[in-house]
């Protein structure tokens, strides 16, 4: 009969084999998050601050990304990464705040090249102020099948934008004009092509907006609202500022072609 020793001595390699394995798993399981804040950081534009966690599983109290030159706060940040992360530079990332949330893969390249696939985000309508000539309130929501950034250039985009509960300043209130949505794509030109279309509300919209890089674009189309709508939003004065009317139609509703250049 085979003694503990004997067993000890006829399997040395495979226990000191299981013994460097179980050091292993320990010390990758005990990285720190810094580690991983340094993966998804380095030359993103992502600013974290307030790490706590491992680098497979850790969260910062603050993070921020500088988007258009400007820095935009994320609020709290998770991620999780698996071993093969930190050769691919990819991890399941999100982040809260009050009303802007953001859940979805994100890969960020040696040479400032960030990926996202399969996200899903949510934010106020203001983040997107800076490309619109009136003041708008409301919610966006989105889904992105891919959006790929170099720095702050446009490289690909393929995704679908809400506008819920959407408001327009007219210059003397605010008009309530429905939900909207918008299917997204890169134009080829780093810049960002919408087809904007009605979901609900008073006001039917069918337009196509052009983004172009690093500013400009035009909007064009039609919308339409009955014409009570319009006098009893006041709106003629803005609609006169990007639009004409077209028709009329049996049913006495206005449809105005749109123009606009941004």
């Amino acid at each position: 009969m085979s003694t503990v020793p004997d067993l000890l001595k006829a399997y040395k390699k495979l226990w000191i084999s299981l013994g460097v394995l179980f050091f292993l798993i320990f010390v990758l399981s005990n990285i720190p998050a810094t580690w991983g804040a340094w993966v998804l950081t380095r030359g993103t534009g992502l600013a974290m601050s307030g790490v706590t966690g491992s680098i497979w599983n850790g969260k910062a109290s603050l993070a921020s990304v500088q988007l258009s030159g400007q820095e935009q706060s994320l609020g709290q940040l998770s991620w999780k990464l698996s071993p093969f992360s930190l050769l691919t530079r990819c991890a399941a990332v999100a982040t809260k705040l009050p009303m802007q949330q953001f859940d979805g893969e994100v890969c960020a390249g040696s040479n400032g090249e960030v990926q996202v696939h399969n996200a899903d985000l949510s934010a106020p309508s203001s983040l997107l102020q800076a490309k619109i000539p009136v003041p708008i309130q409301g919610q966006l929501s989105a889904h992105i099948d891919e959006l790929q950034l170099r720095g702050n250039v446009l490289l690909k985009l393929k995704g679908n934008l809400a506008w819920n509960n959407a408001r327009v300043n007219t210059g003397a209130n605010w008009l309530d004009i429905g939900s909207y949505a918008a299917e997204l794509s890169d134009d080829g030109k780093n810049g960002i092509s919408a087809k904007f279309f009605h979901l609900s509300g008073p006001v039917e919209t069918n337009l196509q907006i052009e983004l172009a890089a690093p500013s400009g674009g035009r909007i064009s189309g039609e919308l339409s609202a009955s014409q009570e709508f319009f006098e009893a939003a006041n709106a003629k004065d803005v609609l006169a500022m990007f639009a004409q009317l077209d028709r009329v139609d049996p049913e006495n509703k206005h449809h105005y072609r749109v123009d606009l250049n941004l």
